[in-house]
């Protein structure tokens, strides 16, 4: 039976009993706390914890799920996967025990016709329950139910909350996939008993003291692999040789240029490679931390492993076309992906390869140096994941293969080195000086900047030294998420002390950074007043922030996700996750689709919600963040819904008009925006503007000079073409679009600018060359006739010449035809510049073998011109900084020569 018709089959039996058939989940959970989909219940977790309301009473699924922890036994077994598929029927209140099992023993046996005498079931130990079911209403006999341990057939969500034992199905391959052992039975680790079907049966609900209290809403929840299911059907030894696996392996042995590939190697890339295709279909790119790491992981043991079987090039793109050509029928995101799966996995492993065999080649070395204890120095390690990209994973397996351990201590130390550098590196001086204070006994500060910009208020602590001050309540933000913090003035009466920036503490204090203390003292009442012009500065671009994020994810595609910001009055930064630099075209849509969005004067509001209703409601939260159970959620119309601290502009019609200034890598697959919204935006694009016309007037009298200096030279004029000077027309035309956030027509401009200035720097280029060439070839004409300016010293012809801003080239070819034609000579020339000397000086091969020495000559001309050369007894290139000593310098030759 086929993989596609075991998921077909699974699922139209379940409907045909009353289950809802839903989709399965993204590898990446709308949880933020969990990192990936590990089984088909995580979509129904707030279901069996009781958080929400079902909306069917039975439910089936096919689930992918991915998971890690048994990433080193991909490959060794038959059964191994980190991506896998999960089938499960699920009852949320509605059947319970028997009717379970009277479904999963009946699809078994009647629908994929497994034998009964083939069955084995493992029950936990203290449900009598469920092993009588199975032994007096399935007719299972005795001997062939097992009682296991909490460990084996217990499952918990965690420990606490819902849970419940389960019973799990095994099938008899026989007793030559055994240990041989006389209590092998299933439980036991080797290949014979394969377990094809979990049930859980959730009852209870763990507490606090550890005791289990029943349930009122029992639930169900299963899960049967579908790689081992298939190979079971289909009546192979191991799941690599089911039909899931089959064409992939074998694009992987054509690839392979070995005529025996590992099959290992062979089996891990194609489970990597699967993986990897999901997760990046998922919106997963390769990073150095969480959900991406795991994906970075894949790929670069993938790509060792492609190494280890002799493939050459890149390889992991064309294998997940073939994952997508395979699967795209049931999962239709893997070919709307398709192009971000490439491009992401092409990415990833041409930064690995740039650093694969240089990583080898010192795992190599460095076991060499270490046979005797066999063990590779946590330096190493760290070198090897921070130089040469190797994830320490990689570099622990490497180690094993060749029976060597690593220093983990060691490299745990150097890991947290890196970590203290990195946080000492991007801590400002102030924030530094705030971790080495105790602020936890203040509390978290009353903070009323949401909706005022002014308050009395009172001095609860001053610290002289910082020049620190802690108020009872404050209308200042405090740095954090991303945007600045406040400045403004403390008024004490008609005296006013200067805030220069306002502070957050981890446990919620706002400190005030004031310019000097005058009167400030504990105690006394101030007013508290921030700049109103820089905060509307910020929230104008935090606003912006928000429109950005969501329109690089329509742009880019949902694997985009927030690495990183600053958002400040004068710009913001926004750091997000991306294996690949934008196009031009791809800058001007984001710009595009920002300013449409500012165009349509969106409503911004500020919602206040739980923590779990925001989620509910699909507010974007990021992975490994810590939330309170109070969050804010900033709503931008139905376009955008974030979680978000920060202040922001009320309509996205304040913003006025949005330009991106810079694009650029930060990191391996972290990218990099800079760009100004508002009136910043504003004076940004005229500068902009004014600085290319600049450009432009200054390139265009260079260029008619340059046309008058090739005429000198007796060359013919430049092509004739219009160049026009940036008309103040054109400059209030730009002024125009900016205030119609006609981001389109701006850029046109702009672009029309850097049109014009980028073909004169061209053309520029081109002249200039063109003039060096009309020089250097009548330098080649005018040779010949200096040998007329020859001189004789002891019997020797010399040449000593002084040109004007002659190229080296051009000295050369005056040394060349002069030595051609007089055969035997001493050549001296230099070329003068303004506060500079250029000098070549040659004899031909007649006098050095006569002795005559041209690094001589130089030894005598060099310093009179405050220079030197070098080179050889033949010839001697160099220069000075002199040209006003050149007569003096030319007459010590001739003086040496003659002696």
């Amino acid at each position: 039976m086929k993989s596609s018709e075991i998921r077909e089959k699974f699922l139209k039996y379940f409907e045909s009993h009353g289950h809802q058939v839903l989709p399965g989940s993204s590898l990446v959970p709308s949880d933020p706390t969990v990192l990936l989909t590990l089984a088909g219940m995580l979509q129904f977790k707030p279901i069996f914890l009781g958080q929400e309301r079902p909306k069917y009473r039975r439910a089936a699924t096919v689930q992918k799920c991915l998971r890690t922890n048994d990433i080193e036994q991909v490959g060794k077994t038959a059964r191994h996967h980190t991506f896998f598929e999960m089938l499960g029927n699920f009852s949320f209140g509605d059947y319970f025990k028997k009717e379970v099992i009277q479904y999963a023993w009946e699809l078994l046996t009647d629908g994929f016709k497994l034998s009964k005498e083939k069955l084995l079931i493992a029950v936990y130990e203290k449900d009598d329950e469920a092993y009588n079911i199975w032994n007096k209403t399935m007719g299972v006999p005795a001997e062939k139910i097992f009682r296991l341990d909490e460990e084996n057939n217990f499952w918990a969500v965690g420990p606490t909350g819902p849970c419940g034992p389960c019973s799990e199905i095994y099938y008899d391959q026989g007793h030559d996939k055994g240990c041989g052992k006389p209590d092998c039975a299933p439980g036991c680790d080797c290949d014979r008993f394969l377990e094809v079907w979990n049930l859980v049966f959730i009852e209870y609900n763990r507490n606090e003291a550890g005791e289990l209290v029943p349930l009122k809403q029992k639930g169900i929840d299963t899960g049967m692999g579908l790689e081992r299911i298939a190979s079971v059907l289909q009546g192979v030894d191991s799941n690599f040789e089911t039909d899931l696996f089959v064409p992939l392996i074998g694009q992987i042995r054509k690839l392979a240029q070995q005529s025996l590939p590992a099959k290992s190697s062979l089996r891990i890339i194609a489970d990597h490679v699967r993986a990897a295709t999901h997760l990046i279909s998922d919106g997963v790119i390769p990073e150095n931390t969480g959900r991406g790491y795991v994906l970075r992981r894949l790929i670069r043991r993938a790509v060792r492993h492609g190494r280890l079987i002799n493939i050459k090039g890149l390889f992991l793109p064309q294998l997940a076309a073939e994952v997508i050509s395979q699967m795209k029928a049931i999962y239709p995101v893997l070919e709307q992906k398709a192009k971000i799966i490439a491009q992401a996995l092409r990415a990833e492993e041409e930064n690995f390869l740039e650093t694969l065999e240089q990583g080898l080649a010192l795992f190599k070395e460095v076991m060499n140096q270490h046979l005797q204890d066999k063990v590779i120095p946590g330096e190493i390690v760290f070198k090897l994941h921070d130089t040469f990209g190797f994830p320490s994973e990689l570099s622990r397996e490497i180690a094993a293969e060749a029976g060597f351990k690593l220093d983990e201590e060691g490299f745990s130390r150097e890991m947290e080195k890196q970590k203290q550098r990195a946080r000492a590196a991007g801590i400002p001086a102030e924030k530094k000086k705030l971790l080495g204070m105790n602020l936890d006994r203040f509390g978290q500060t009353k903070f009323l900047g949401y909706s005022k910009t002014a308050e009395d208020s009172r001095i609860l602590a001053v610290f002289p030294e910082e020049k620190f001050v802690i108020l009872e309540k404050t209308p200042f933000y405090g740095e954090s998420g991303g945007q600045v913090g406040d400045t403004g003035i403390l008024a004490i009466g008609s005296k006013e002390v200067r805030v220069v920036d306002t502070l957050l503490t981890p446990k919620g204090t706002i400190v005030h950074e004031v310019s000097e203390l005058h009167d400030l003292k504990e105690k006394i009442k101030v007013k508290a007043t921030i700049d109103t012009a820089k905060r509307a500065a910020t929230e104008l671009h935090h606003t912006a922030t928000h429109l950005l994020h969501k329109v690089l994810r329509e742009v880019l595609g949902d694997h985009v996700k927030q690495a990183g910001s600053y958002v400040g009055s004068d710009k913001l930064r926004f750091d997000f996750s991306h294996f690949s630099g934008l196009s031009h075209d791809e800058i001007s849509r984001v710009e595009a689709k920002v300013n449409q969005k500012i165009h349509e004067k969106i409503k911004v509001e500020v919602l206040e919600k739980s923590y779990k209703d925001a989620v509910k409601m699909g507010a974007m939260a990021l992975f490994g963040e810590k939330y309170g159970d109070k969050v804010r959620v900033l709503k931008i119309g139905d376009y955008s819904l974030e979680l978000c601290g920060g202040t922001h502009a009320r309509s996205t019609g304040d913003i006025l008009f949005f330009k991106i200034m810079s694009e650029g890598a930060l990191g391996a697959s972290i990218r990099r925006i800079e760009a100004v919204a508002g009136q910043a935006a504003k004076v940004f694009v005229v500068f902009r503007a004014k600085s290319l016309r600049d450009e432009i007037e200054a390139s265009i009298r260079k260029y008619r000079l340059l046309e008058i200096e090739k005429e000198r030279l007796g060359g013919k004029k430049f092509t004739e073409t219009s160049i026009f000077q940036v008309e103040l027309t054109e400059l209030d035309r730009l002024m125009a679009a900016v205030d119609n956030q006609d981001s389109v027509n701006v850029n046109k401009f702009l672009d029309h600018l850097e049109g014009r200035a980028e073909w004169l720097r061209e053309r520029i280029a081109k002249a200039e060359k063109e003039i060096r060439d009309l020089k250097l070839s009548n330098a080649k004409g005018q040779a010949a006739g200096y040998l007329s300016e020859l001189k004789e010293a002891a019997g020797v012809k010399v040449l000593l010449k002084d040109f004007k801003e002659y190229s080296m080239d051009m000295l050369r070819s005056v040394s060349d035809t002069v030595q051609q034609e007089a055969k035997s000579c001493i050549i001296v020339l230099a070329s003068s510049f303004p506060g500079q000397v250029r000098f070549l000086i040659t004899v031909t091969q007649d006098l050095v073998d006569a002795g005559y020495s041209a690094r001589k000559i130089s030894d005598v001309f060099g310093p009179l011109i405050q220079g030197k050369g070098g080179g050889r007894e033949g010839k001697v290139e160099g220069g000075g900084k002199d040209p006003t000593r050149l007569p003096e310098a030319f007459a010590k030759v001739l003086e040496l020569l003659g002696k």
